[in-house]
């Protein structure tokens, strides 16, 4: 995709380049070739390595680190400090909470919420000491996001990544949190009907897209989604998404790309209008930009969402 019109950026705001790659390997040049500006999210500091060698020659391709709800364990903490600490990763995350019920780790025992309540503090304090945004992971655990809300509030940005919840806490969550971005990936496409009532009811400034690929792959229309067409998603099902949150909104699909790229930009990497590439070497400028000052970072939108200005397993 040419991106010297201006055509807006598609953006994926949570992939997993390491994971996606393994079942699928082609998708950098096609990740390339749609022009697409993501957030790959990885769980230890070796898929920080994996994703730094999957992606090098692609686009705007920035990285979280975060240490998962599913494995609460504490055994990557040092790495993740470190690269907090260094510039070499734009945000915090995926982390929080998910008591789905699927594991002993994530069935909702005492014992279970500590653990997760002692990792993810860690990576709380972790974002307010290193002035992060978050990804949030979040299932069957929505009274803890509320807990959380005042010192979300604080951060820098806050993603709640594949939001499945009803539009009335989306909203409610968006006054306590104004910088809050609401994700919606493949389930809003697959039949989600409290993600589409809340897709419907958010601000435009709120919403961003993703794909959590290869995890969540497209179904065939049919009520509550019907069977899988690929055994993984990718990059190109960003189009499904976007033309799905237009169609719930009843905006058109590019106002909607428009509006969820304003969200996510870059500084101290080239933009996409003055270079092809956005993948330096992690912790450094990439070519043509300022080599001195401190390491590149995610640049967030400075405006907060406005909740006036509303119009109409995830990994």
């Amino acid at each position: 995709m040419d991106q010297s019109d201006d055509t807006p950026m598609p953006i994926d705001a949570h992939f997993h380049a390491d994971d996606l790659f393994a079942v699928a390997p082609g998708f950098v040049d096609e990740y390339r070739e749609l022009g697409v500006s993501g957030l790959a999210s990885v769980h230890d500091d070796a898929g920080l390595e994996a994703t730094r060698r999957i992606m090098a020659g692609a686009r705007a391709a920035l990285v979280s680190f975060g240490l998962h709800p599913q494995l609460p364990r504490m055994d990557e903490a040092d790495a993740l400090a470190a690269r907090a600490a260094s510039g070499d990763i734009a945000a915090v995350g995926e982390c929080g909470f998910d008591f789905y019920g699927d594991s002993p780790e994530t069935t909702r025992t005492p014992e279970a919420e500590a653990a997760q309540r002692a990792v993810f503090e860690y990576q709380l304090e972790l974002a307010e000491r290193s002035g992060l945004p978050v990804v949030l992971h979040l299932r069957r655990a929505d009274d803890l996001l509320f807990e959380y809300a005042g010192r979300l509030a604080r951060l820098r940005a806050v993603i709640l990544h594949s939001w499945p919840g009803p539009a009335n806490e989306a909203l409610d969550f968006l006054r306590r949190c104004p910088r809050a971005l609401f994700s919606f990936g493949l389930p809003l496409c697959n039949g989600n009907r409290k993600a589409a009532a809340s897709a419907a009811a958010l601000p435009a400034s709120a919403l961003l897209t993703e794909t959590d690929a290869p995890y969540q792959p497209p179904r065939s229309p049919a009520p509550e989604g019907g069977r899988p067409l690929r055994a993984w998603s990718t990059t190109s099902d960003l189009a499904r998404v976007a033309s799905r949150i237009a169609e719930i909104r009843g905006e058109g699909e590019r106002a909607v790309m428009a509006a969820v790229e304003s969200k996510m930009s870059a500084r101290g990497y080239c933009s996409a209008t003055t270079a092809p590439t956005l993948w330096p070497p992690l912790g450094s400028a990439c070519s043509g930009s300022a080599a001195s000052g401190p390491p590149p970072r995610w640049t967030w939108s400075a405006r907060a969402s406005d909740p006036s200005s509303s119009s109409t397993s995830t990994r």
